[in-house]
């Protein structure tokens, strides 16, 4: 669909004729590495990896090969050095960022990271760690989930052995696309009297893409009050839905014959727009260097993503005057009986801050997580006494 619609559209002048190719990457990162390394004859620029785990070698693999690196899914703060990793470019602000400045709003610097056992998250839960300690935030805990109820309730004594822990990041799927994981783990925690307040549960995977949540309701809990009841102690962070969500971008591209594959909306991710965006992203690059008459290099391309405007899948997409995206998040929160989710905040990433939106959130039993010391915010201070 993105690259069709690029080869039409009149504004681009990339002086080639875009195409792709779907690499298959291994679900286990030493193979997916080994793979990577024999993708660099087969494309000229990448959108990808997926997994965190290799995302450092495989920049400095495209800043060898001379070919640029695209990616939404790679954490590591090193990549953001244009020194050391000038090919390497992200279609999205930085997962660790948006978590940061919300963490600083609220003043909940204490966190616990829970991934599901696949490679590629127990990856995202390592890297998302070493970045937020990086930022001298505590990290009290990195764990994965064991098969079965009772490996789910092994995982929630352990975090319960954890002092002072306030938000529990989950790296799995998404429960409302789907991640029947994360709905079982929920569900445990509600089982466990942990889903009282005193934590906030963080879904990892939705900062990754646009849920839709206006005039959207949620299925997965119609049938399942337990979940229901247990996401009341989650707060969603997701990129803010433009004029028209996800969905709505979905079925009009149906509607318009581009997307001839017969399948409802709510059966496809919304990290469909994402990868959309992404290849969007890439033509826009390689069109602003080629208006400056520079070579199609690999660092050429990552280095012209500087002030863009376009539009994307379902919303617009900005970058600054360093490369660095302007999208900006909402969270999103239920009243803790219904099946929508309404925004109760907006991050305004232009100027990195927080806004209320009026609507308050909810929390079990109404009293958010106590707030924690403001000097974990302060790069200046040395937090003492816990």
């Amino acid at each position: 669909l993105a690259v069709g619609r690029i080869s039409r559209d009149p504004s681009l002048d990339l002086g080639h004729r875009l195409d792709y190719v779907i690499l298959q990457e291994e679900c286990e990162t030493p193979r997916a590495l080994v793979r990577f390394v024999d993708f660099g004859k087969l494309s000229s620029a990448f959108i990808g990896p997926l997994n965190p785990g290799f995302c450092e070698v495989a920049a400095h693999l495209g800043k060898n090969w001379n070919k640029a690196i695209f990616s939404w899914m790679c954490i590591n703060y090193k990549l953001d050095s244009t020194i050391h990793h000038n090919a390497f470019a992200r279609t999205l602000p930085s997962p660790t960022q948006i978590l940061l400045t919300i963490m600083k709003y609220f003043k909940w610097a204490h966190i616990g990271i829970i991934a599901s056992s696949d490679d590629i998250w127990m990856y995202t839960a390592k890297e998302s760690a070493t970045a937020l300690r990086n930022h001298g935030l505590p990290v009290g805990i990195v764990t994965s989930v064991h098969k079965g109820e009772k490996g789910i309730e092994d995982t929630w004594n352990k975090i319960k052995q954890v002092n002072n822990i306030k938000i529990i990041l989950l790296c799995m799927h998404s429960a409302l696309i789907g991640g029947q994981e994360q709905a079982a783990l929920l569900t445990k925690a509600l089982e466990m009297g942990l889903a009282d307040g005193r934590y906030i549960f963080v879904p990892y995977d939705t900062l990754l893409y646009s849920l839709p949540y206006q005039n959207n309701s949620f299925s997965v809990f119609d049938n399942d009050s337990k979940l229901r009841e247990a996401y009341d102690a989650v707060l969603t962070i997701t990129l803010e839905s433009g004029e028209r969500t996800f969905y709505d971008a979905f079925r009009e591209a149906k509607e318009s014959g581009e997307i001839i594959r017969d399948l409802e909306a709510t059966q496809v991710s919304p990290l469909f727009g994402t990868i959309y965006d992404a290849i969007y992203f890439v033509a826009m690059a390689m069109d602003s260097a080629r208006r400056k008459r520079v070579r199609a290099s690999g660092a050429n391309i990552a280095e012209h993503t500087k002030n863009f405007s376009f539009p994307g899948f379902s919303h617009r997409i900005e970058t600054d005057s360093h490369g660095k995206g302007l999208n900006n998040y909402v969270i999103l929160d239920t009243d803790g009986h219904g099946n929508q989710l309404f925004p109760t905040h907006l991050l305004d990433m232009s100027s990195g801050s927080v806004l209320s939106l009026g609507q308050a959130i909810h929390f079990p039993n109404e009293v958010p997580p106590k707030p924690d010391s403001s000097c974990w915010f302060d790069p200046d201070v040395l937090c003492a006494e816990g």
